[in-house]
C-alpha cells in the first residue's frame, strides 16, 4: 500500500479525521431531531444547536487527546479503539446533557440522545475501524545514496529514528563506493531510476554532501520530476517524526526556518490568544491554585512562591513564578539540574503537583502580563543557557522566540535532568520553531491536558540507547571523514 502522502500531510490528515469526527457527531443529532420532530420542532430546540457545535469540538478534541488520531495509535487494537470511541461519546453526550439542561428548563430528550449518540457512534466505529487500516499499512521504503564511510554512519543514524512506518530497502551506491558494514547494496546510482521502480522505493535520502555533487544532483533533479521523492534525512524526519535531528542542523537550515513562521501571527494573534484563553483559565484553575497554596504551605516552612530568573525573547531576564516544590535550601550550592521524581530536594506535595503540573499555574499571570506565552520552549536560567550553549550546538536559538507555558518538545519528551536531554528537547523545539502556528499550538495545548493526565510522557530507553550509539559512530566518521579531507587539502597544497 503506497501511502506515502498520508505520511508526509501528518498534521493535514490530523485535522481532516478531527473535523470528520466533529461533523459525524452534528449530523447525529441533526438525524435524531429530524426523526424526532420532523418539520415540527420545538423553539426551545433552537438553543440546543450551539451546543451540538461544542460537543462535536469536545468529542474530536477527547479523540485527539486519547490518541486515537496519532500514527503511533496502531498500537491500539480495534476492541480497545471501539471501547476509547465509547468513553469519549458518552463524555461529550454528556456535557451536551448537562449544558442544555442549565440552559433552558427542557433537557435533551432520552430519544433524541439515544439516535443521536448511536447514529455517532456507529459512523465513528466505522471511520476509525478504516483509519486504523491505514495506519497498519502505512509504510515507506527508504533508500538511502552512499559515497563514503559519512554516508554510511549517517544510514545507521537514520535507523535510529525510523519506526514502524519506514523501511529500510538499502543503500544505492555512488562512484565506486563499497559498504563498510553488512548493508543490502540495491545498485549504482546510474541505475537508480530503475531500483526505484523494482524495489517499491518511495524516497530516496541523500546527504548535504550528496546534494553538491553536481552529476547526482542532475540525477536527484530527473528523478523528483518524474514522481519520486527525494530528500535530506532532515527533512523527513521533519515530515514523518515531527523533530529536527540536532546533527543535521546547519545555519543554512536555520535561516530558512526563521523565515517560515507568519509574523502577523506571532505579534497580533498569538497575543490576543495568550490574554483570552490565560484570563479564562486563571478563573477556571483558582481553586486549584488555592489547594496547591495550601499544600505548599503546610508541607514546609518558607514562601508559598517560588520566583526564578528565566531567560525571554532574545535573552531578555524575565522574573517566572511558580508554586514551590522543593525545600528553601534546594539550591544553596548554586543552580543544578532537578533529578525528575527521584530529587530528594522535592517535597510530597511537591512530587505531585510536578507531575500533574500544578506547580505551573501561576505562570498564566506571566503569559497574562506577555512576559511568556502558552506555546513555545520553556524559558530556562541564564546560567543553564550559557553553560549549554557550550556544549549543545544552536541552543540559543531557542531563545529567538517567545518562552512558553507549554510546548511541543514538553508533549513529545519526557522530563529531562541532562544535556543529553536538553539536546533532545531542542530538536523538538526547532522543528516548533519553524512550523509555529495557531493551528499547530492548539494541538499542543490539547496534547498538554493529554500530558497532564496521564502525568508525564513515557519514556523508551531502548530507543534512547540506540539513538546514542548511531550518535557517536556518526560523529566519529564525520571527524574523521573532515581530518582526511583537510589531509587531503595539505598534500594538494604542498604539490
Amino acid at each position: 500500500m503506497n501511502t506515502n502522502g498520508f505520511l508526509r500531510k501528518h498534521w493535514f490528515h490530523v485535522t481532516v479525521h478531527f473535523l470528520c469526527d466533529a461533523v459525524f457527531f452534528i449530523a447525529a443529532f441533526v438525524v435524531a431531531f429530524g426523526l424526532r420532530f420532523g418539520d415540527e420542532a420545538p423553539p426551545a430546540i433552537g438553543l440546543t444547536w450551539p451546543f451540538v457545535l461544542i460537543g462535536g469540538f469536545l468529542l474530536s478534541s477527547s479523540n485527539y487527546i486519547a490518541g486515537l488520531y496519532s500514527t503511533h495509535s496502531f498500537n491500539l487494537g480495534l476492541f480497545r479503539r471501539a471501547a476509547v470511541l465509547f468513553g469519549c461519546v458518552c463524555f461529550s453526550v454528556g456535557l451536551l446533557l448537562a449544558a442544555t439542561y442549565l440552559n433552558n428548563a427542557r433537557p435533551t430528550g432520552r430519544g433524541i440522545v439515544l439516535i443521536g449518540a448511536s447514529t455517532c457512534y456507529m459512523a465513528l466505529f466505522l471511520h476509525h475501524w478504516l483509519l486504523l487500516s491505514q495506519l497498519r499499512g502505512a509504510r515507506e521504503r527508504v533508500a538511502y545514496v552512499v559515497s563514503s564511510t559519512f554516508d554510511e554512519a549517517e544510514t545507521r543514524l537514520f535507523r535510529s529514528f525510523g519506526g514502524h512506518h519506514l523501511e529500510f530497502a538499502g543503500v544505492v551506491v555512488h562512484d565506486g563506493y563499497r559498504p563498510k558494514s553488512e548493508v543490502r547494496v540495491l545498485g549504482k546510482t546510474k541505475e537508480l531510476a530503475q531500483i526505484v521502480e523494482y524495489e517499491g522505493v518511495d524516497r530516496i535520502l541523500c546527504t548535504t554532501a550528496n546534494l553538491k555533487d553536481e552529476g547526482l544532483a542532475k540525477l536527484f533533479c530527473k528523478l523528483r520530476y518524474s514522481g519520486v521523492n527525494v530528500l535530506p534525512l532532515i527533512s523527513l524526519c521533519e515530515e514523518v517524526d515531527q523533530f529536527v535531528p540536532l546533527e543535521l542542523v546547519t545555519s543554512e537550515w536555520l535561516l530558512n526556518a526563521s523565515g517560515e513562521p507568519q509574523m502577523l501571527y506571532i505579534k497580533k494573534l498569538k497575543r490576543l490568544f495568550d490574554i483570552v484563553i490565560s484570563a479564562l483559565l486563571l478563573a477556571l484553575f483558582s481553586p486549584i491554585l488555592l489547594i496547591g497554596m495550601l499544600a505548599v504551605k503546610l508541607s514546609s516552612p518558607g514562601p508559598i512562591f517560588y520566583r526564578q530568573v528565566r531567560s525571554g525573547r532574545f535573552g531578555k531576564s524575565i522574573t517566572m513564578f511558580k508554586l514551590r516544590t522543593m525545600r528553601v535550601d534546594a539550591e544553596k550550592n548554586g543552580a543544578v539540574w532537578c533529578g525528575g521524581s527521584n530529587d530528594p530536594r522535592v517535597t510530597a506535595p511537591g512530587r505531585l503537583m510536578r507531575k500533574y503540573r500544578i506547580d505551573e499555574i501561576p505562570q498564566l499571570i506571566n503569559v497574562f502580563s506577555g512576559t511568556m506565552s502558552f506555546v513555545g520552549p520553556r524559558p530556562e536560567r541564564p546560567e543553564m543557557i550559557d553553560d549549554l550553549a557550550k556544549k549543545v550546538p544552536f541552543y540559543q536559538e531557542r531563545q529567538m522566540v517567545q518562552p512558553g507555558l507549554t510546548g511541543w518538545a514538553q508533549v513529545n519528551y519526557p522530563y529531562g535532568a541532562s544535556v543529553e536531554d536538553a539536546a533532545r528537547k531542542l530538536e523538538y523545539d526547532l522543528y516548533y520553531m519553524k512550523h509555529m502556528s495557531l493551528y499547530l499550538d492548539l494541538f499542543i495545548l490539547l496534547d498538554t491536558v493529554r500530558i497532564v493526565l496521564c502525568g508525564g510522557v513515557a519514556d523508551d530507553p531502548s530507543r534512547r540507547t540506540s539513538r546514542n550509539a548511531a550518535v557517536m559512530e556518526w560523529e566519529q566518521l564525520r571527524h574523521e571523514d573532515e581530518a582526511e579531507a583537510t589531509k587531503e587539502m595539505a598534500m594538494a597544497a604542498s604539490r
